[in-house]
C-alpha cells in the first residue's frame, strides 16, 4: 500500500527538477506540442490556439532560440510561472517588445521575442498559461515570428524539444523564486458524528479513518493543511496519538470552550507561527462559527503567508436552506482576504466552501486571488473541468508549480471528499 500510495504521490503532484539541456530526450511520437490541452499550472505552449503556428524547429545552440511562426497579433503565452521582465526594443525603427520570466535567479526561464505589445508589467508574477501579450511583425520581414527560448542561468536548451517533452506536463523544476515551495491542503475529513454507531455504511470509526487520514498527509508530503470536520473526538484522539509532535495547530478557544471543526494545521519542523486569530463567518442559519487565521514563516526562507481555514454551510433537508448564509459567508470571506493583503503579506484561503462556481468567481473577482489550476481573470475562468466544492486560493506573492485533486481518501473511504493538494511558492 505505502509503495502505491508513494507512486500516487509522484504522479499527482508531479514534482520535478529542472533537467541540463543534455537531460533532455528527443521529441516524443505525441500530439504535436501546440495541439496539447494544457490547463495551470502545466507547462502550456507559448502561442494560444494552432491555427496558422508552426515551429520551424530551427534551434541552434548559436542563435539559442527556436523560430515559431504564426499570424501576426496573436496572443502570446507564458509556459511557465515566474517573474516577468519586461524589455522594449527598438527594431529596424518599430517598438517591440521581449519578456522573459525567471522561476528563480541563475533557475529556469522562458523568453518571448518580439510582442507589438504586452499585457504584464515588468517585476509582475505570472501563472503558467497567462497572457504576456500579442506577436508584432518585425519591419522588413514577411509575416510574424516568435523567438522562443527556454535557458537555466546562461544556458539555453532546445527550445523544441523541451516543448514536446513538457507541454500538457507538471512543470519541469521544483524551485520558483529560489524556494522549493510548500505542499498545502484543503481535507474535509467526515466528523466523528457521522460514523457513530455504524451511522454512514462503509465507513470505519473514526479513529481508524484519522489515523488514515493523518498517514495520508505524511504520504502526500503535506506541509499545511486546513480540515474541516476536524471534531473535538477526532483532535483529542489525534492528542493522544501523538500527532501533536509533529504537527501544530490552530483553531478556535476561549476557556473550557473549543470549536475544531475548523483547523489549520503546519509542520513544527517548517513553519513557525508568527501570529494568530479567529474571524466569524454565518453557518447554518446564519449562526456564527470561528474561523482560523494563522500568520506562518517559512522556516527555510523567512517568508511569512497568512493561511485561512473555512468551511460554509450546505442547504439539505435537515439544515434547511442556507443559500443566502452561504452568499453572505462568500462576501466575508472575501473581504477578510481583501484585509490582509493590506498588509502586503500573501494570503492562501482553503476550505470546503460547499460552492463549485459561485465560490472560484466570488474568490477571484477583480484578480483578487487565483486558484492553482486557474490563470488570474476579471470574467470568473473556471478552470476546465473542474468540479468540486473544495477549494484552494491564493493571493498576492504565492504561485503554484502543481496541483491535484486526489480522490484516494474517498475511494478508500476515509472520508467522504478528496484531498486538494497544491505546491505552493512564496515570494519575497
Amino acid at each position: 500500500m505505502r509503495r502505491r500510495l508513494r507512486a500516487l504521490l509522484t504522479t499527482t503532484l508531479g514534482l520535478a527538477v529542472v533537467l541540463s539541456p543534455l537531460a533532455i530526450t528527443s521529441p516524443s511520437a505525441a500530439a504535436e506540442p501546440k495541439h496539447r490541452v494544457s490547463s495551470a499550472p502545466e507547462v502550456f505552449f507559448p502561442l494560444v490556439g494552432n491555427g496558422g503556428v508552426k515551429d520551424r524547429k530551427d534551434y541552434t545552440p548559436a542563435r539559442g532560440y527556436t523560430r515559431i511562426t504564426a499570424p501576426c497579433g496573436k496572443s502570446v503565452r507564458t509556459s511557465t510561472p515566474g517573474v516577468a521582465s519586461v524589455y522594449e526594443r527598438t527594431v529596424r525603427g518599430a517598438t517591440r517588445y521581449v519578456v522573459r520570466v525567471r522561476t528563480g535567479a541563475d533557475s529556469m526561464w522562458t523568453g518571448y521575442s518580439y510582442l507589438s505589445r504586452v499585457a504584464v508589467a515588468d517585476g509582475q508574477l505570472v501563472a503558467a498559461g497567462q497572457r504576456l501579450g500579442r506577436l508584432g511583425q518585425v519591419p522588413g520581414n514577411p509575416g510574424c515570428t516568435l523567438r522562443y527560448k527556454v535557458a537555466t542561468g546562461s544556458k539555453p536548451t532546445n527550445a523544441s524539444i523541451w516543448l514536446d517533452r513538457y507541454v500538457g506536463k507538471a512543470q519541469p523544476t521544483a524551485r520558483l523564486f529560489g524556494s522549493a515551495g510548500f505542499t498545502v491542503a484543503s481535507f474535509n475529513i467526515l466528523g466523528a458524528n457521522h460514523t457513530a454507531n455504524g451511522g454512514r455504511k462503509g465507513y470505519k470509526s473514526y479513529e481508524s479513518r484519522l489515523v488514515r487520514a493523518f498517514r495520508l498527509l505524511d504520504m502526500r508530503g503535506v506541509d499545511v493543511v486546513g480540515l474541516q470536520e476536524y471534531q473535538v473526538k477526532q483532535h483529542d484522539f489525534a492528542l493522544r496519538r501523538g500527532y501533536d509532535e509533529k504537527w501544530a495547530s490552530y483553531f478556535y478557544k476561549k476557556g473550557k470552550t473549543r470549536d475544531t471543526d475548523n483547523a489549520i494545521l503546519w509542520r513544527r519542523d517548517k513553519f513557525d507561527l508568527v501570529e494568530k486569530h479567529t474571524f466569524n463567518v454565518p453557518y447554518f442559519r446564519g449562526t456564527p462559527r470561528a474561523k482560523p487565521a494563522v500568520l506562518l514563516r517559512e522556516k527555510a526562507t523567512g517568508r511569512t503567508a497568512w493561511f485561512l481555514n473555512i468551511h460554509n454551510p450546505t442547504s439539505n433537508k435537515k439544515q434547511g436552506n442556507n443559500d443566502r448564509w452561504r452568499a453572505e459567508a462568500l462576501r466575508i470571506e472575501r473581504q477578510k482576504v481583501i484585509d490582509l493583503r493590506a498588509s502586503g503579506r500573501p494570503v492562501l484561503l482553503l476550505g470546503d466552501f460547499n460552492e463549485n462556481t459561485k465560490a472560484f468567481c466570488a474568490m477571484t473577482a477583480g484578480k483578487l486571488m487565483i486558484s492553482p489550476n486557474s490563470l488570474p481573470s476579471t470574467d470568473c475562468a473556471m478552470p476546465r473541468s473542474f468540479h468540486s466544492i473544495d477549494w484552494i486560493f491564493g493571493a498576492g506573492q504565492v504561485r503554484f508549480t502543481s496541483f491535484a485533486k486526489d480522490m484516494y481518501p474517498f475511494r478508500a473511504k476515509i472520508n467522504d471528499h478528496p484531498i486538494i493538494l497544491a505546491r505552493a511558492h512564496l515570494q519575497d
